[in-house]
Formats: structure tokens, C-alpha cells, sequence
């Protein structure tokens, strides 16, 4: 969890920066700028208040609980560092709009995809954490409850790692300030195959809790349903939808 914290303060850096960088742009710039900023900070700090629920694990070692909060964790570091990058568009691209915007319309939906997958994790984490005790009798095994879930996380896990590499890459330091590189489209691409398992993880899930909740009467309560993942389908539906420059 270190290099995320070390991810989430960099960024809050750059953020900070961004907004104090528009002094002296014209009123229509400064404005635009400061919006941008203001949102990003607030989209941060609800990311780093996920990241800070992520810390402590070691009750948990003999789950896989720590491995649904790695992915949480790496998730909320893609959307943060995504973020940065778009509050520092306009300088990257000396202000040129058209440019500037193409590319803030597509980071933004992709932290829109982000932010409902962090609370899917969320959600089937604290699920995980509810039942870790639990025994469950299937197809004539006894497996720990959250072992059910734990299957069709483990490919969504490994997804969200590779894009996760992707997005620290694109920070870095330069004169002890914190930097950013614009993603490129095949970082984007990335980023969006990390969504399309996610969502097929989660959908799958879905389908199995409703096949099985008549054995395993648990599985009701499971917080993730059809319309969490209806709507992780949109969103990851509009992102795929615009331009990746």
C-alpha cells in the first residue's frame, strides 16, 4: 500500500499545483482551470478515503480478502493519477481546446468506469470480510464461503495490475516536482481492458450467486447485483464510444 499513498500524495501535489498555476491566465481559462481542479480534488479525496480502509489486512492473511484489496487499491491509483493528468491537460497542450478537450472527455469517463468499480470492490470486500468464517458445503467439498467469490475475482485482479503498471508510468519526478505524462491511446486501451474484465468478472458473479443462492443461502445478501453491473456496462459502453485520440 506504500507506493499507492506515494501515488495518491504526488498527485494531490500536482493538483494543488494546477490550481495555483492560473494566476494571471485570461478570466475564461482561469475559470475553466479552477473547475477542473476543484473536481479533482474532491474526486481525490473520495479515492483516499477508499485507500485509507485498505491498510490493515493481517487478520484476514489466510483469504483472499487482501487479494480483493489489492486490486481495490490499484484501481483507486489508476483513477488518481488519471485525474492528475487531467487537471494538467491544459499546460501539457499550451491550452490548445480542441485537444484539451478530446482527451478530458475521454479520462473523465474512464474515472467515471473507475469509481464504480472501486465501490463494486468495496462492496464485495466488506461482503468477503462479513463471511470469512463461513463454511460452505459445494458439490460435496467444504470450501470457505468467500472462496466462492474469490474465482472469478482472480482474472480481474490480474487485469487491473497490468493497467495499473500502465498508469504509474505515467507519473514521475522532475526538479522534485511531480509530473505527469499524457496516456497514450494504447495506455488507454489498456486501461479500458482492465474494464472489460472487470466487468466480465462481475457479471459472471452475478450470474453464479443466482444459479447457486438456492444452496448457498448467503449468497443473498451478496451486495453486487444485475443493475451494478448494467451499469458498469454503460459507462464502460460511452467510454469505449469516444476517441482515444
Amino acid at each position: 500500500m506504500a507506493a499507492i499513498e506515494e501515488i495518491i500524495e504526488g498527485a494531490e501535489e500536482s493538483i494543488e499545483a494546477a490550481g495555483e498555476e492560473v494566476e494571471g491566465m485570461p478570466e475564461e481559462l482561469r475559470e475553466e482551470i479552477e473547475l477542473e481542479v476543484a473536481q479533482a480534488r474532491s474526486e481525490v479525496v473520495e479515492f483516499s478515503r477508499v485507500a485509507e480502509t485498505l491498510r490493515a489486512f493481517s487478520e484476514f492473511a489466510r483469504t483472499n480478502i487482501p487479494k480483493v484489496a489489492k486490486f481495490i487499491g490499484e484501481t483507486v491509483a489508476i483513477g488518481v493519477i488519471l485525474w492528475a493528468v487531467n487537471v494538467c491537460l491544459d499546460k501539457l497542450f499550451n491550452h490548445r481546446k480542441p485537444e484539451v478537450k478530446k482527451r478530458r472527455d475521454a479520462i473523465k469517463a474512464l474515472t467515471s468506469v473507475i469509481k464504480t468499480q472501486t465501490d463494486l470492490g468495496n462492496k464485495t470486500m466488506e461482503w468477503m470480510k462479513e463471511h470469512k468464517d463461513e463454511i460452505i458445503t459445494l458439490e460435496g467439498i467444504e470450501v470457505p464461503l468467500e472462496a466462492t467469490i474469490a474465482k472469478y475475482i482472480t482474472p480481474v485482479s490480474e487485469a487491473v495490475t497490468r493497467a495499473f503498471k500502465t498508469a504509474a508510468s505515467l507519473q514521475y519526478e522532475l526538479d522534485g516536482k511531480v509530473q505527469y505524462n499524457i496516456p497514450t491511446g494504447e495506455d488507454m486501451r489498456e486501461f479500458l481492458t482492465a474494464g472489460d474484465a472487470f466487468l466480465k468478472g462481475f457479471s459472471d458473479l452475478v450470474a453464479f450467486n443466482c444459479k447457486t443462492v438456492q444452496k448457498i443461502k448467503q449468497l443473498a445478501s451478496f451486495p453486487v447485483k444485475q443493475a451494478d453491473v448494467d451499469l458498469l456496462a454503460a459507462q464502460m459502453k460511452a467510454a469505449k464510444a469516444l476517441p482515444l485520440w
